[in-house]
């Protein structure tokens, strides 16, 4: 804001254009992943299900409520968010010319780019890497993130231009939505198990998107 103000515009306005680029990427991303979310938060079952629950209501009870002090101790919840951005990527394709050269590495092999050339990435071959994961395919994992060695395993989430430990910033290019949607998705997880013990669904394609249709919704037993 302050070097908004520099070129001339106020410090409201240029708050209201952050709020808004960051609510654009977050749109962008929500109204395409979103239905790809719940259809894995769904597959995961019952018995997940119940431990979200117990988490939820639990830290809600102790807190006093839904603050982001409680959503932040909820480590279940967390990870549920980051194992569907491991699994399946908003924005799998990522491409961008190279502006000096340099070398890519993987696990045991080097690739020597040089400047000006094109470079395209496919995320999920880094997110589903059989030496960094356990079973990383189609086995949604729901804890797989909880406890200190699961929290080391975040920086191997590739999903928004970068890893998944990292902060947007003006010179990484990273979504400035980030942080907007981890939070959100968390927040309807907290939302949704406060009321809802389990549910399951149906879910189908259109084009490249996902269509999910809801079959049953179980209501909290206890709240």
């Amino acid at each position: 804001t302050d070097k908004a103000e520099s070129f001339g515009i106020s410090r409201e306005e240029a708050c209201h254009n952050l709020v808004f680029v960051a609510g654009f990427n977050a749109f962008g991303g929500f109204s395409r992943w979103f239905p790809s979310f719940i259809k894995w938060v769904a597959s995961a079952g019952e018995s997940l299900h119940r431990e979200l629950a117990e988490e939820i209501r639990t830290t809600v009870k102790s807190e006093g409520g839904v603050t982001l002090n409680a959503i932040n101790k909820m480590a279940l919840t967390k990870s549920v968010v980051y194992e569907v951005l491991r699994i399946e990527p908003p924005i799998p394709y990522q491409y961008g010319r190279v502006k000096k050269d340099l070398v890519v590495q993987s696990h045991d092999a080097a690739f020597k780019i040089k400047k000006g050339e094109m470079i395209f990435g496919y995320q999920p071959f880094a997110t589903k890497d059989g030496k960094i994961f356990d079973d990383p395919d189609e086995k949604f994992v729901g804890n797989r993130f909880v406890g200190e060695e699961g929290e080391k395993l975040l920086k191997y989430v590739l999903w928004l231009n970068g890893r998944g430990t990292d902060e947007p910033r003006v010179d990484n290019k990273q979504c400035p939505g980030k942080n907007l949607v981890e939070l959100l998705l968390r927040v309807f997880l907290v939302e949704f198990f406060l009321l809802y013990d389990t549910f399951s669904v149906e879910t189908g394609n259109l084009l490249s998107n996902t269509i999910v249709t809801f079959l049953s919704l179980k209501k909290a037993s206890s709240i």
